[in-house]
């Protein structure tokens, strides 16, 4: 058993699922839930110091939306991730949708104050392209892939991933 999925052995006829939704969003919103104490720390920092450009009133606002989004993630995975039993997927499931929240609030207001409107269309582009396309990448693992195992070669995009696994390999 591979923690924390349960796999067993693919042939070419199964269908061959691996619930692994979009590695790149997971990744992202994490980083950004985990990262969001320390950014707020240096941002509280540097208003104590007076060396900010932005108004009470602006920073008050952003940091209450940011507080109660990553609130909401701290509340919804950290009870699951100091849990001494096993957890599953729908344990986390509500985590994943403040962290995406927080990941679209964190875009939004980075790019609007250091890049502009036009800045911030762009990104979300970039962004939204991304997502798409990695949503496209692993919707047969999502959904069911009957086609031979050996065709998803490249979806192996971490070692710890049992996608595929060469038994005659050297």
């Amino acid at each position: 058993m591979v923690y924390p999925m349960r796999m067993v052995g693919w042939d070419d006829r199964s269908v061959k699922y691996l619930e692994i939704g979009n590695p790149l969003l997971w990744w992202a919103s994490a980083t950004v839930c985990l990262v969001f104490p320390l950014q707020l720390f240096y941002w509280l920092v540097r208003w104590q110091r007076r060396s900010f450009n932005w108004s009470q009133g602006q920073f008050r606002e952003y940091v209450e939306g940011a507080l109660i989004l990553w609130g909401g993630w701290a509340l919804h995975y950290l009870p699951f991730f100091l849990m001494g039993r096993v957890t599953y997927l729908h344990h986390y499931l509500p985590a994943l949708y403040f962290s995406i929240l927080f990941l679209a609030y964190q875009i939004y207001h980075t790019c609007s104050w250091y890049m502009g409107r036009h800045g911030l269309i762009r990104v979300l582009y970039v962004c939204i392209s991304v997502v798409a396309f990695t949503f496209w990448w692993f919707s047969p693992l999502t959904y069911g892939w009957d086609k031979p195992i050996k065709d998803l070669r490249g979806m192996q995009w971490v070692s710890s991933w049992p996608v595929y696994t060469d038994k005659f390999a050297l």
